[in-house]
């Protein structure tokens, strides 16, 4: 990287939005909606013979539980900040929603297609956020960069238990990897430009958000 990453933003605009609609989403499945994940998870046959794409998308927005959701908003708040303060709102978005849609599709490749299951969740999109923050703790502190990763996974085994979509965790890392990786090569410290940014930063993600919302209320 050319040029020494600078936490100089302080702006958590983004992360703040993406943890507020995931909690949003999830308080109307549990009050308005039966069985929501069969409305957008990830499903083989339902993506694959009947084509319902969009469930890659609505799938990061839909969470099992109150513990679930819980776990999922607490990691993105602790990294989407790291990651926002130093990228930028626009790079945290791209990230955040790169990795959720390698999650889904890694999730989406090793399901059984005799099996009815059903994956949902932001893990991936935050295991994402999470590689992409191990990718600036080395380029800004000097911190290992394997030892970052090594928490990543421990952090992944850790949380995995009988029902956990361990290969959409997966998904995410590497898309966090290669997008994270990706966000750090070109850092440019115009704190003006940047503002501009975070206004496209929110409007992409309220955008984005309201797109899955419409298919999963659909």
């Amino acid at each position: 990287m050319e040029e020494e990453l600078d936490r100089g933003y302080n702006w958590y605009i983004v992360t703040i939005l993406l943890c507020a609609i995931n909690i949003l989403v999830y308080l109307y499945s549990v009050f308005f909606m039966e069985d929501a994940y069969l409305s957008g998870g990830i499903n083989y046959d339902m993506i694959i013979n009947r084509k319902e794409y969009y469930r890659f998308l609505t799938s990061i927005y839909l969470h099992a539980d109150i513990s679930h959701i819980a776990m999922n908003m607490l990691a993105l708040v602790a990294a989407g900040m790291l990651v926002e303060s130093y990228l930028g709102s626009l790079k945290m978005v791209i990230i955040y929603f790169v990795s959720g849609f390698c999650g889904s599709i890694l999730s989406l490749i090793f399901q059984n297609p005799e099996e009815h299951v059903y994956s949902i969740g932001a893990s991936g999109a935050i295991f994402g956020v999470l590689m992409a923050a191990a990718l600036i703790q080395n380029k800004k502190e000097g911190k290992s960069f394997v030892r970052a990763v090594l928490f990543v996974i421990i952090y992944a085994v850790g949380t995995w238990s009988q029902g956990i979509d361990l290969l959409g965790h997966v998904g995410g890392a590497l898309g966090g990897a290669l997008s994270g990786g990706v966000a750090c090569i070109h850092f440019q410290k115009d704190y003006k430009e940047e503002r501009i940014k975070t206004v496209f930063g929110c409007v992409i993600t309220v955008i984005i958000s309201l797109i899955a919302c419409y298919f999963i209320l659909d």
